[in-house]
């Protein structure tokens, strides 16, 4: 299999055992989640340093890592569980360069606009997204703490909302980009159950649940943190408002990962409880039970309304 052959590439020959593990995820991702793959295999093809030539100028980006950076593959166990991590890096690299890849091929005066936020969201093959919105009218997300309450204060708080990542920055685009970026990994996750079963044996129901709770929870948070955001901006910051609810690109790459990421939960759900009748789990609840009851009952109470009226609904 040629992408093999690409990616593997990458390794020290040496590495004999960790190569073997690589060859082996690679393959049973050929076979149970072959997006997640292609993503790996979009990025992997990339070149290194990325070129857009305008009116005798270049604009210019390079490849952070490599394909399979974040894989720790010392036996074929970690390389299963590992890879959901390796997945929702890949994304958010392949993401931020999927405007540079499209403009070096497309032959137009397009160029890049660095006064603006740009981030590229992949879902599968053809099914790729590029947003770019007016930096102006984005505020940081620490700004929620003054409205969120301690009792909402979540696993991914402190690093989201209060923490130094692209979502001060970028705001509510950094928040989207990282419910995407979960998205992708929890549908690998998903999508390996049949691997959990040759790796796992008996023990396969126990160990999908522990490795896929929380990834699976996070549609529930950053659910949370872009509504919270919206309903922040309707009340304190009316023109951010209006202006994320007019722009089409926003609210398409808004909808497509929520729904998406909504129905995987919902079939997560529904996978278990047919699971559970040929296998053992010990868990109480598929999602983290720390965060799950009251996100759920957060995002339940009609709070929200009008932000699923105005952004998650087709116009």
């Amino acid at each position: 299999m040629l992408v093999i052959g690409i990616l593997l590439s990458l390794v020290p020959v040496s590495l004999l055992g960790q190569q073997k593990a690589q060859a082996w995820i690679l393959d049973r991702m050929q076979s149970h989640s072959p997006s997640s793959l292609n993503l790996l295999k979009a990025y992997d093809k990339l070149p290194s340093r990325l070129v857009i030539e305008r009116g005798g100028s270049e604009i210019s980006t390079s490849k952070s890592t490599d394909a399979l950076h974040y894989l720790e593959a010392s036996d074929y166990e970690s390389a299963l569980i590992s890879m959901s991590t390796n997945v929702h890096e890949i994304g958010h690299a392949y993401g931020g360069l999927l405007h540079y890849a499209e403009l070096m091929s497309c032959n137009c005066t397009k160029t890049i606009e660095f006064e603006d936020i740009q981030q590229g969201f992949y879902h599968a093959p053809g099914e790729e997204y590029w947003i770019e919105i007016e930096e102006e009218y984005i505020f940081p997300s620490n700004e929620l703490s003054e409205t969120i309450s301690y009792d909402l204060q979540t696993f991914r708080y402190d690093t989201y909302i209060e923490g130094t990542s692209s979502t001060q920055a970028d705001g509510v685009i950094g928040l989207l980009d990282e419910l995407n970026a979960y998205y992708l990994g929890s549908k690998y996750q998903y999508d390996m159950l049949p691997v959990y079963k040759e790796v796992f044996g008996s023990d396969y129901l126990d160990r999908w649940v522990m490795h896929s709770a929380s990834e699976m929870t996070a549609f529930f948070e950053f659910d949370f943190f872009i509504k919270e955001y919206l309903l922040y901006a309707k009340n304190y910051a009316p023109t951010t408002y209006n202006y994320l609810k007019n722009s089409p690109d926003f609210r398409r790459a808004y909808q497509t990962t929520h729904t998406k990421y909504r129905q995987l939960t919902n079939a997560y759900v529904a996978k278990i409880e047919l699971e559970k009748n040929v296998a053992e789990l010990n868990y109480d609840s598929p999602f983290w039970e720390d965060d799950y009851p009251r996100l759920k009952k957060r995002l339940d109470s009609g709070v929200y309304r009008s932000i699923e009226v105005d952004f998650l609904t087709h116009r």
